[in-house]
């Protein structure tokens, strides 16, 4: 691994690229199910201004709010999660993982 894959690797993820394509795919799957940022906070019990603050990164979900965000707008996790995987695959190179020896 060269030394821009390593400081790359260690960056937080905030500031990696691949964030806004996250970030991008939370509000597309807001706005295929047809929802407002209104109407997803309303079924979140949260304020708009949360939802906002999300798609925007300005503050991180965990994978049961990611999973509640997803079942709201009617997208299953793994559906969600399988379509940032494909956008990922076309922004980054695959990391390559070292062989393990079979013994």
């Amino acid at each position: 691994m060269t030394l821009k894959q390593q400081a790359d690797r260690a960056q937080k993820s905030l500031y990696r690229p691949e964030n806004q394509v996250f970030l991008a795919t939370l509000r597309a799957v807001r706005t295929r199910a047809g929802l407002t940022q209104r109407d997803l906070a309303d079924r979140l019990g949260r304020t708009q201004n949360y939802v906002t603050a999300a798609e925007r990164g300005v503050i991180r979900l965990d994978g049961l709010q990611i999973r509640d965000w997803c079942q709201e707008c009617g997208v299953g996790l793994t559906d969600w999660a399988k379509e940032i995987e494909d956008l990922l695959a076309d922004v980054t190179p695959r990391r390559t993982r070292p062989r393990r020896s079979r013994e």
